[in-house]
């Protein structure tokens, strides 16, 4: 994987976006969504044991102890805030929490997703187009916008009617709006700017029709 010329901010919010190589395909099947993001539940935490593919080879329960002992350590070189994955590209909101963590952590799931992805597909070669793209959030106003950006992707990328992406599978969307509980994401820095999930879909919902609104989220866009 390409390496950045320009170091990220330790503390800093970032939208990270990458797309398969040429715009092709990195998930085909629910199968393959739910392998990404074991992925980066996995390499969030800097004590990760090893590569995924051994850990998820142990048994249940040895499984099950590693990952209680990652959560209890709570050692991570990034928070992820929100998450959104589409069929040839995705979009993470990261908090970097250790000098270099975000660059270390694509590294790590680029590699490892990779690597699952090609050897179960029979192909070789790259699967993400470069180096993955990154734009600090440096306002409370840019990060709503982000937030409801990334969550409203699946309607307009896949045609979706607006009150499936209250249950679309793939997002962090449904977390925040039934205030489910999440080891993956921590919400608390977004849950804090709604007082419920109403409210919250509210504002998703404001501003769903993503072309109406391109010009005033060009700024946002990663593409």
């Amino acid at each position: 994987m390409p390496y950045r010329n320009q170091p990220l901010v330790t503390d800093e919010i970032y939208h990270i976006m990458n797309r398969g190589v040429a715009k092709a395909p990195i998930f085909y099947t629910q199968k393959d969504y739910r392998q990404f993001i074991e992925t980066i539940d996995y390499y969030r935490f800097e004590s990760a044991p090893g590569k995924l593919s051994i850990f998820k080879a142990l048994g249940v329960d040895q499984r099950q102890v590693i990952k209680a002992d990652l959560e209890k350590k709570n050692e991570k070189i990034v928070e992820i805030l929100a998450y959104c994955l589409m069929p040839n590209h995705f979009h993470l909101l990261l908090k970097q929490l250790q000098d270099g963590g975000i660059s270390l952590f694509m590294r790590k799931i680029s590699a490892s997703y990779s690597h699952y992805f090609n050897l179960k597909n029979e192909r070789v070669g790259a699967l993400f187009q470069g180096v993955f793209k990154a734009v600090r959030v440096v306002s409370e106003e840019q990060l709503l916008h982000v937030i409801r950006y990334l969550h409203i992707n699946p309607y307009v990328g896949l045609a979706i009617r607006k009150e499936q992406l209250k249950n679309y599978p793939w997002s962090s969307l449904p977390n925040y709006l039934n205030d489910q509980q999440s080891n993956l994401i921590n919400p608390v820095t977004i849950r804090e700017y709604f007082s419920s999930g109403k409210k919250h879909w509210e504002f998703i919902i404001n501003e769903a029709d993503y072309k109406r609104q391109i010009k005033r989220l060009s700024c946002l866009h990663l593409e």
